[in-house]
């Protein structure tokens, strides 16, 4: 019993100097503390969406917060991607985002969740 919409596989992950590079140049932004959201419409591709996740090591010096936070962020993000997913999918877009978490300390899942999906709103109604 697999559920596709909730999962988070590699091919999702948005990887690739050139493509990373390119988001962070041309791509457009909005905030929605604690979150930073760059994305870039692009050419329809097999997949409408591919997230990177970041915490600056400048805010986190110990590998463990950063790590603890990004995953706090892509556990958001999995269970509530679905419904930005549909909405590409319908439009045939596709979308590359980058999540950056500025805050200065760690925040729990829930306040992560909640910002998340919010951002995942103004993405949709941006992106599409």
């Amino acid at each position: 019993m697999s559920n596709t919409g909730l999962s988070f596989p590699k091919k999702e992950h948005l990887t690739g100097e050139i493509r990373v590079k390119r988001l962070f140049t041309e791509g457009q932004s909005f905030l929605v503390y604690p979150l930073r959201v760059v994305f870039l419409p692009d050419e329809p591709r097999g997949i409408p969406l591919q997230a990177l996740f970041s915490v600056p090591k400048r805010r986190f010096k110990r590998a463990n917060k950063r790590n603890l936070l990004k995953r706090r962020m892509r556990e958001a993000f999995r269970l509530h991607k679905s419904s930005l997913t549909g909405v590409l999918t319908e439009n045939a877009r596709t979308v590359d985002v980058a999540f950056t978490y500025i805050a200065n300390e760690p925040i729990a899942f829930s306040l992560i969740e909640r910002k998340m999906i919010e951002a995942l709103n103004i993405l949709k109604e941006k992106a599409v």
